[in-house]
């Protein structure tokens, strides 16, 4: 009886150095990688979570990739009906603006809101998202991707 108890006691301290061991090298390895949670409720105004599109907006939005022309090139999200737009800071940007903003105008008819993404820390969403806002000719709401590109990764929405 007693060497069943230790043998009971060893496994059992084998099971909690091993737990310990997985979960030093997930904190080392993996939660660095990991996005946080996205609340909408602590989030400025303007900002979305990719849930809150998914809910609120029932995934009816209307997609502002802000990425440069290289991150475009490689990899984007695919929509049919013309729902995702590529707009990026830079000279060819009011270009890029005309040929979508029929579409832009017509998403609150739709139902849908507009969805600014980018890479990262890039402002360049941002600055997106404010030029459109300035049209003053486009009535859905406009919003920059909280986690940007990283986000639509994360929800397995990009095709790699």
């Amino acid at each position: 009886m007693k060497d069943t108890f230790a043998q009971l006691v060893r496994l059992g301290i084998i099971i909690l150095l091993l737990a310990g061991v997985l979960y030093w090298a997930d904190a080392a390895w993996f939660a660095p990688q990991r996005l946080p949670a996205c609340v909408q409720a602590n989030l400025p105004e303007g900002r979305i979570c990719l849930d809150t599109v998914r809910g609120k907006w029932n995934n009816r939005a209307v997609w502002i990739d802000a990425r440069s022309a290289s991150d475009f090139e490689l990899n984007h999200l695919m929509f049919s009906d013309n729902r995702m737009f590529p707009i990026r800071s830079g000279p060819d940007r009011q270009q890029q603006v005309d040929a979508a903003i029929g579409r832009l105008m017509e998403a609150e008819e739709r139902g849908e809101c507009i969805v600014v993404f980018c890479t990262g820390d890039c402002t360049s969403s941002t600055e997106i998202a404010a030029h459109l806002r300035e049209l003053g000719i486009i009535t859905a709401p406009i919003y920059v991707l909280e986690g940007g590109w990283d986000a639509l990764k994360a929800a397995g929405m990009v095709r790699l």
